[in-house]
């Protein structure tokens, strides 16, 4: 069972109920209590209804007891589902905040179904989890009121009921102990089974030109995996339905042993055996729910068990300048952006390891410069590091040797926030946000700037400030990218394969027009690029092989 110190849903509902959390617990014990009052008020009219009647006065005081039962129970499970709710929600607003702090090495291994299952995922069971909380709390507390009243009619009949019940408690939480022993295995069933599901979306493309790929698939992999965690799950769910069929069966039991063998073993009389008939009646149902509220609890702990192992997964890799303030840090103010003038490396190397630490691939950098208004372009084949080298150049890698210097100023760890904000970086995997974030352009200046980019009539900015669409064509995508890449007016630009995506009509106007305009106004301008017909534009092209640079080539506007 789970240890009540070390529950993170006890802990959750308790820190986001605050000063309110006394008042919740108070109406949680008052409604047990008004609930077991209208008990009392039943029992006194069956009392009357063997007599002269029932009185005015019992029936008005259930009604009492009835309509504060009511208020207080929706008061208790509507406030306990808002704090519930509220909680998780700042939990992965939390856990948001910090995924931006990571760095980006780290980020690339992280499992994104994990991440996006922790942040999507059982928002519902929670909420629901907390109804129950609290009202397996005032049902329990209904139970303690019926068994102060039974003990008044007979103190050994009480003492029998409770032992009844508590050997049906501890049958019934050893068969939730062995489900919860199974729901681990279980939830890494559905997370293998999850990720073969990525693998067919993912890889839709080369699955339908494949038809091989297609049925190994499904056959190795979907298929086995569905098995898996459906043969895992039943076994878990038969484990559930048999712990609260067998209490629901107990209760059952208990009944017929209060009626059929307590007026004889203790000599109860008939009035005595009906008032504790009925009191066990009346507390049965709420304790049928207490129990079921247990395996709910076991479900909720253990995704917020994933969700603690995701953040603290995330506080293990987070950049030491973002630690500070990280789940603020969105609100902070923006980086002073320094201006640029030059920027060195020097003796910089960066290495890519497996998880067993042994070097994959890297780069080594022994010198590179870069001026203020410099065009210069990388060439190299895949796999030759000019990605990386970009990816470190802009901050997004840190190397593990080497120094890095902005206007002849060593670059920290402290500046590093300032620093990456110099650049304007279009990747090959740019996304694109359904508006233009954090530029606050007006849709005149947007609609100029996708002219340049002969998009105007593709996209348009709405009142809402956002995109008009986002359906467009891989060279169109990445041309809006661009778009968006220029309203940020950064000073240095980086471009990794920007034109590969492009028809050979912009394409020409990209290199040839686009580029030396930026430079022309002051820009500075690194693009990865294969299109040597157009190198001839470039102040220096440099080739990449295997890590390294391995020779320079001048470009019509300049020397290396």
């Amino acid at each position: 069972m789970l240890q009540l110190k070390e529950s993170h849903f006890l802990k959750l509902l308790w820190t986001h109920a605050g000063d309110g959390g006394t008042k919740l617990v108070a109406a949680c014990l008052a409604s047990g209590v008004m609930q077991g009052l209208a008990v009392f008020t039943v029992l006194q009219g069956l009392e009357q209804l063997s007599g002269d009647g029932i009185r005015f006065h019992t029936f008005l005081g259930f009604l009492v007891c009835l309509a504060s039962f009511y208020f207080l129970f929706r008061y208790i499970t509507g406030r306990s589902a808002q704090i519930a709710l509220r909680g998780i929600m700042e939990w992965r607003m939390r856990i948001a905040t910090k995924l931006r702090g990571i760095s980006l090495l780290e980020y690339e291994k992280l499992d994104k179904g994990r991440i996006q299952a922790a942040l999507l995922d059982g928002r519902d069971m929670v909420v629901e989890a907390a109804r129950m909380l609290v009202a397996a709390a005032a049902n329990t507390v209904m139970i303690v009121v019926a068994c102060v009243k039974m003990a008044t009619v007979s103190l050994a009949g009480t003492l029998g009921v409770l032992a009844f019940m508590t050997m049906g408690l501890v049958v019934f939480l050893r068969l939730i102990n062995s489900v919860q022993a199974q729901m681990g295995p279980a939830m890494q069933a559905d997370m293998r089974f999850s990720g073969s599901l990525r693998d067919l979306h993912d890889g839709l493309q080369q699955l339908k030109v494949h038809k091989p790929k297609t049925t190994d698939l499904f056959a190795g992999q979907i298929i086995p995996g569905l098995d898996a965690a459906s043969d895992a799950r039943a076994l878990t769910e038969q484990r559930h339905a048999l712990g609260i069929s067998f209490f629901a069966m107990f209760n059952l039991l208990i009944l017929g042993l209060v009626l059929f063998l307590m007026p004889g073993f203790l000599g109860l009389e008939a009035d005595e055996t009906s008032t504790l008939l009925v009191l066990c009646m009346f507390s049965l149902s709420p304790l049928i729910s207490l129990v079921t509220t247990v395996p709910m609890m076991t479900k909720v702990e253990m995704n917020l068990q994933e969700l603690a192992s995701v953040e603290a997964r995330l506080d293990a890799v987070t950049e030491p300048f973002e630690r500070q303030g990280v789940e603020t840090r969105w609100q902070h103010a923006d980086p002073e952006v320094p201006g640029f003038e030059s920027l060195d490396m020097r003796d910089v190397r960066f290495d890519y390891r497996d998880p067993n630490g042994m070097r994959v691939f890297g780069i080594q950098v022994d010198e590179f410069t870069l001026g203020r208004g410099e065009l210069v372009f990388i060439r190299g084949g895949n796999g030759s590091g000019k990605s990386t080298f970009m990816k470190v150049l802009s901050g997004l890698y840190a190397p593990q040797t080497g120094d890095i210097h902005l206007n002849g100023a060593l670059v920290s760890d402290m500046h590093m926030e300032a620093y990456r904000n110099l650049f304007t970086v279009v990747p090959t995997d740019y996304h694109l946000f359904p508006r233009p974030l954090g530029l606050h352009v007006t849709a005149e200046r947007l609609h100029e700037v996708l002219r340049t980019m002969r998009m105007e009539t593709k996209v348009h900015l709405r009142e809402d400030g956002s995109f008009s669409t986002l359906d467009l064509s891989a060279g169109q995508r990445k041309r809006l990218a661009l778009a968006c890449a220029l309203l940020e007016g950064r000073e240095v630009y980086l471009f990794d394969e920007v034109a590969a995506d492009f028809d050979p009509a912009f394409r020409k106007f990209f290199y040839e027009e686009l580029l030396p305009g930026l430079t022309r106004q002051g820009g500075t301008v690194l693009a990865i690029s294969h299109d040597d017909r157009y190198f001839h534009i470039a102040d220096r092209v440099l080739t990449m092989r295997e890590g390294a640079f391995a020779d320079t080539a001048e470009g019509a506007g300049g020397t290396a």
